[in-house]
Parts: structure tokens; C-alpha cells; sequence
């Protein structure tokens, strides 16, 4: 891991509501995206013993109950290993420990040629539809509210200049889209997704080459945030990016609670 980047997780997008602060942790809570995990939760500054975990989860959960909200979500400090005890108390709560990753692009490849036409969405027109439609397609595997829900806010990103969306066309198809965030000093892509029937066919990669060219106009250094379970380390590592933190989550879905009494 590249640690002399100075780049942490405290320099990417947050797309939430802070409701109250302590010394000990941050809690978010946004009620205009209550289905939406990453705008509700508690952010620690610090690593909770087991018995201060358990009275936090058990303060959350109360909270999210009175809001209609099922799930519960811890994010601890980056680059800190948790304890085994604290991990396994979780689980048995029906808990999944989640590792997150933070990439830098260290070096820009030459763009190939492509016959994946790109088009970025600037206004409420036909690019608009054809991202939106792209977009739930995707969102629907999380449910009919989650993608209500991103459908609504990908609208109100269209308002904002650092909010990016970019449409990938195969032969005149919408056939996948990149979000990205654009800060002072970063461009982070922010949520990529290529339709399944359209997948190895240079969709992706053409996408991606758009956010960094954009990057690369503007003087800005591209960072994205991956999942450390499933995270194709090889194909980043290809593609330029390195590991600069990482960050390890508790997160109890719904579903935990389905066969219980």
C-alpha cells in the first residue's frame, strides 16, 4: 500500500447528512435517502471496545426503527485492524465485515481505439433517459425503493457541476454509465455499471478512459473507492491505480432479520 500519497477516505465524496457528533463518532442520518445504506450510519474516530459496540447498535437500531429503517452500518477508522472478538460479536448478530479500498491513478494509459461512442449528460434530454434507464437497471438489485430512490437524486445531480455522468453507446445502444465527483483536488469515480449483455466488449474500459481524460483536462488526480472483498486488485493494478488506505465496515442488512421469530 502506497501510504506516502497522503490520500485518505476523509477526501471523498460523502452524499450524507451529519445529525449529531461526540468524540467518539460521527452519525449520519439523512431522511430524504432513508433506504439508502451509505447516508445512515455511524462513522467512528475511534475503535469501540465490544461493550461500547454492542450499546451503539443497540442505539442505532432503536433509531433507525423510529425512521422505518431496517438496516444498521458501522465505518471504522482507515488503516486500523479490528479486533477479532469485536468481528465475531458482530457476526453472530448477523453482521458482514465489509473491507473497503481507496485507489489512486498513478499513471494514465494511452487510450485505445474504441467504437464506444461516450456522451456525457448535461441536460434533461434523450442522454438523460438512456442514463437513468442504465442506471436502474443496476439499482434494481437492491429493490424498487433503492432505485426510485437513485433515480430521484441521479435528477437532482444533474443540477450540480461537480456531480459527472457519462452514457457508453454500443452501436447507437446505451450500453453502461460512470458517475464521478469532481473536487479541488480529485476527480472520484464515484459508481460504474456495464448492462450484463454488454459486458467484455470494451464498454467498461471506454468509460473509464472518459473520466480520465476529463481528469487529465482539468489537472486532477483520479481516486475511486472498491469493495476489498471482491476488489480486482490485478485489473487496477493494469490500469494504473494503487492502493492508498483501506477501511474495514460492519454492515447488518435486512435480510439478517428474514427466518426470525
Amino acid at each position: 500500500m502506497d501510504l506516502q500519497s497522503n490520500i485518505s477516505f476523509k477526501q471523498t465524496h460523502v452524499d450524507a447528512d451529519l445529525f449529531t457528533e461526540n468524540e467518539r463518532y460521527k452519525h449520519y442520518h439523512t431522511p430524504s435517502q432513508r433506504v439508502k445504506y451509505y447516508a445512515n450510519y455511524y462513522e467512528y474516530k475511534e475503535v469501540p471496545d465490544v461493550a461500547q459496540f454492542l450499546k451503539d447498535y443497540h442505539e442505532q437500531k432503536k433509531f433507525h426503527e423510529k425512521h422505518n429503517q431496517h438496516h444498521a452500518l458501522f465505518i471504522f477508522p482507515e488503516n486500523v485492524q479490528l479486533d477479532c472478538q469485536l468481528v465475531e460479536t458482530a457476526k453472530a448478530l448477523g453482521f458482514s465485515l465489509e473491507k473497503m479500498e481507496l485507489y489512486l491513478l498513478k499513471t494514465i494509459h494511452g487510450s485505445k481505439e474504441t467504437d464506444i461512442e461516450v456522451v456525457q449528460v448535461v441536460a434533461d434530454d434523450d442522454v438523460l433517459t438512456d442514463f437513468l434507464e442504465v442506471c436502474r437497471e443496476g439499482d434494481l438489485e437492491y429493490g424498487e425503493a433503492f432505485a426510485d430512490l437513485k433515480e430521484t437524486t441521479h435528477r437532482r445531480d444533474l443540477e450540480n457541476e461537480q456531480i459527472l455522468q457519462f452514457v457508453g453507446y454500443k452501436h447507437g445502444f446505451p450500453a453502461g454509465k460512470v458517475e464521478a465527483v469532481e473536487s479541488e483536488q480529485f476527480v472520484e469515480l464515484d459508481d460504474f455499471y456495464v448492462l450484463d449483455a454488454m459486458r467484455k466488449q470494451g464498454v467498461g474500459t471506454a468509460l473509464q478512459q472518459a473520466i480520465w481524460q476529463y481528469a487529465e483536462k482539468v489537472g486532477k488526480q483520479v481516486i475511486l473507492i472498491a469493495d476489498g472483498n471482491d476488489s480486482p486488485r490485478e485489473m487496477y493494478q493494469k490500469q494504473g491505480y494503487v492502493l492508498v488506505s483501506e477501511r474495514y465496515e460492519l454492515l447488518r442488512v435486512p435480510s439478517a432479520d428474514e427466518g426470525k421469530e
